[in-house]
């Protein structure tokens, strides 16, 4: 429950970022035809849909959601890969679905009644429309799981490192989902054409599932959770170069008030103060240059000490109000990464605080 209830709200919040996006709807009804079919398992509901509906409803229900959200599943991958082709495969993928869910519901109403809410099991997996409902069922499962287990080895090769760490993982519960299904479509052919009951086929197969739904699961859950903690770490790292910076940005307003930007009240959050800060260190230094003898911020990686000497020094000059050709020039290596930009400038701020 922990898994499905993280799963969905992580969805539900990217569904609100981008509610046009065919994968990202997809997803999201997957995740929740995924909960609906366990909690429909669940005994006290299952006896309450039974009781509202009549005997076996919830075995339909619970099977009608979990195809569906399979058939979502695989059209997220269609969507995803297939570009202004993806409707026309998308309505294909419709067809097989349909057909297995009138497939349920026509072999559930042909059930005896009093065997429609049972479990599948050695007494009546004999009777041809208890077989045929949850062999039904079950290919389309391994249909669809195997199509999406393809789909998933697919991607897997060129995703990033975190998605592709959350692909191999829910690949793996697809793997042991598809065996599931399977190894119990073998129970019940075995049984219903031949006869013998094979009893550890349909234990091993309840295994498989088990273990394949929360490998799934987890898969699915493992980039965003990821994403959120690299997040955190960054905002983290931020907060702490913000506070560290604080003696180069300190002298340098003190020299230059005009380079504080006036752009409101002070922006919340950790990354917004540092990328100001880091902005407004790089506006006093390129008015301080025309003051500086030297590279100051090469200097600063190879020798702080002497860099916050010279910083000093050409504040003093300008305080004085010594004449310079004032031509300006860039301070910083100009890469385009403020991450690589910031950590001469967090050098010389640790050596002006020594």
């Amino acid at each position: 429950m922990v898994l499905f209830a993280v799963a969905l709200g992580w969805r539900i919040y990217q569904i609100k970022r981008t509610p046009r996006s065919l994968p990202a709807w997809a997803v999201m009804i997957t995740i929740a035809c995924f909960l609906g079919s366990f909690l429909t398992q669940q005994k006290v509901v299952d006896d309450w849909i039974d009781g509202f509906a009549g005997n076996g409803v919830s075995r339909l229900v619970s099977n009608v959601v979990l195809t569906t959200g399979l058939c979502a599943l695989l059209i997220f991958f269609l969507g995803s890969a297939l570009g202004p082709q993806r409707y026309r495969r998308v309505a294909v993928e419709l067809i097989p679905l349909g057909a297995v869910l009138v497939l349920l519901t026509v072999s559930l109403a042909a059930m005896p009644a009093e065997i429609r809410g049972q479990s599948l099991n050695k007494d009546n997996v004999h009777i041809a429309s208890f077989a045929v409902f949850y062999l039904g069922a079950g290919l389309y499962m391994f249909y669809g799981l195997v199509a999406c287990f393809r789909w998933m080895l697919r991607y897997q090769r060129t995703a990033d490192r975190n998605l592709s760490v959350g692909l191999r993982i829910a690949g793996a519960g697809m793997a042991s989902l598809a065996l599931g299904a399977g190894v119990r479509a073998l129970y019940i052919i075995i049984a219903w054409v031949f006869g013998p009951t094979v009893q550890i086929l349909l234990t091993l197969g309840i295994i498989l599932v088990i273990v394949g739904a929360l490998l799934f699961l987890s898969g699915i859950t493992y980039p965003g959770v990821r994403a959120r903690i690299d997040a955190l770490r960054r905002r983290r790292s931020h907060r702490i170069q913000y506070e560290r910076l604080s003696p180069l940005w300190t002298v340098l307003v003190e020299a230059y008030p005009n380079i504080v930007l006036n752009s409101g009240p002070r922006p919340r959050g950790a990354h917004r103060r540092f990328y100001r800060r880091v902005i407004e260190i790089r506006d006093g230094l390129v008015q301080l240059s025309p003051y500086l003898e030297g590279d100051l911020t090469t200097l600063a990686t190879a020798n702080p000490d002497g860099a916050a000497a010279e910083l000093r020094s050409a504040l003093a000059r300008h305080a004085s109000g010594e004449e310079t050709d004032h031509r300006a020039h860039l301070v910083l290596p100009g890469g385009g990464d403020i991450e690589t930009d910031v950590q001469p400038l967090l050098a010389l701020s640790a050596a002006l605080r020594s």
